[in-house]
């Protein structure tokens, strides 16, 4: 059976993330918005990468994007390594197989590398204004992770000269 992927134009699946420090976010919410799928606290490219993502953050709210990060590491591990990589921002901790599979993400298992469950491989989504896909970048290798200052640089354009989602479909 094949793995839905979102389709650009439409909204994400209607479900909520679950902050790592507390609280709910919901997927679908007005707003730019762009939601980035890291692997893990196991993956030694994703501690760069948050690293990087924490030098970025400014420049999205800045923008007037919300830049919301997700894992499928439990807020105990996600916490300690946010804390380790100096990310400040939002994260989302605890992704479940059911939530990965509905945004159709690439799922790799525990694989001797440290990560004690299923993991999602990176992605990203940007929604519009109108919490409707604007981007959907899904990959299944951890060096296959989205370029958030290509991005941001691409959204902003995007946003501001009015352009539509691509590749939606008839």
């Amino acid at each position: 059976m094949p793995q839905p992927t979102p389709i650009p134009g439409r909204p994400l699946p209607d479900f909520a993330l679950t902050l790592a420090d507390g609280g709910t976010l919901p997927l679908v919410a007005p707003g730019w918005r762009l939601l980035v799928i890291f692997r893990g606290a196991h993956c030694p490219m994703c501690e760069a990468f948050l690293s990087k993502a924490e030098e970025q953050r400014q420049s999205y709210d800045e923008a007037g994007i919300a830049l919301v990060l997700a894992t499928a590491d439990p807020a105990d591990r996600a916490a300690a390594f946010l804390s380790r990589t100096g990310y400040r921002g939002r994260v989302a901790a605890g992704l479940t197989l059911e939530q990965m599979t509905q945004l159709g993400l690439h799922i790799t298992q525990p694989d001797g590398t440290g990560a004690s469950q299923p993991f999602a491989e990176p992605a990203a989504f940007a929604t519009d204004d109108h919490g409707r896909l604007h981007l959907v970048q899904i990959g299944n290798a951890p060096y296959a992770r989205p370029d958030l200052a290509a991005l941001l640089a691409g959204l902003v354009y995007d946003r501001s000269n009015a352009i539509p989602a691509r590749g939606g479909g008839a």
